[in-house]
């Protein structure tokens, strides 16, 4: 596909590569999660992990904020534009995700870098609830009759480089926000009083 037939005549991207695009973006951001929380855990005894958590406490409120936002933005996307109706697992990893997404935006404009012990409870929750959605998509036999039968929570709307779905993407971000509150966290923690 050419660049510029990714275009439709409206301005808009298409759907498949706006799938792309957030499956790019999902992907990066576990990677970025993963990194931090395996610096926060060697922290003090490799010279990288004191670069690294610097960068990510200084802009932490804003990261968190920019990664739960846009996972925001992007439920809205494929729900409200492309029509994929949303499960009640759906659902449940919104109501967390879109919390957070306000919370953060507060956060961030009061430069309160307490919210990490709070955001780290609800990016929790929202790790379990798209882990196990996650899990239904692959084994749809543990489905315990938790969806309605009209939007089944196996329902697969797209699968990228064959294992990011829309509940990996919701876990990405998850995941990214419990790792920055740890480095939060442990940040306040090494701080003498």
């Amino acid at each position: 596909m050419a660049f510029g037939n990714s275009w439709r005549k409206n301005g808009t991207m298409e759907r498949e590569t706006v799938q792309i695009f957030s499956a790019v973006l999902g992907v990066a951001t576990l990677a970025a999660g993963v990194v931090t929380l395996v610096a926060v855990w060697l922290e003090g005894r490799m010279a990288w992990t004191q670069q690294w958590l610097g960068q990510i406490r200084s802009a932490a409120l804003w990261l968190m904020f920019a990664v739960t936002g846009a996972a925001m933005v992007g439920s809205l996307y494929f729900s409200e534009v492309v029509h994929y109706k949303p499960c009640k697992l759906c659902w449940y990893q919104r109501i967390v995700m879109y919390s957070l997404a306000v919370i953060f935006l507060l956060a961030a404009l009061r430069k309160d870098k307490a919210i990490a012990r709070y955001s780290i409870v609800l990016a929790g929750i929202g790790i379990v609830i798209s882990t196990y959605h996650y899990l239904l998509e692959w084994f749809p036999t543990l489905e315990s009759n938790v969806c309605s039968i009209d939007v089944p929570c196996t329902t697969i709307w797209f699968r990228e480089f064959g294992f990011v779905t829309l509940c990996f993407m919701a876990g990405s971000a998850f995941i990214f926000v419990v790792s920055v509150s740890l480095a939060l966290i442990r940040e306040k923690s090494d701080t003498p009083a």
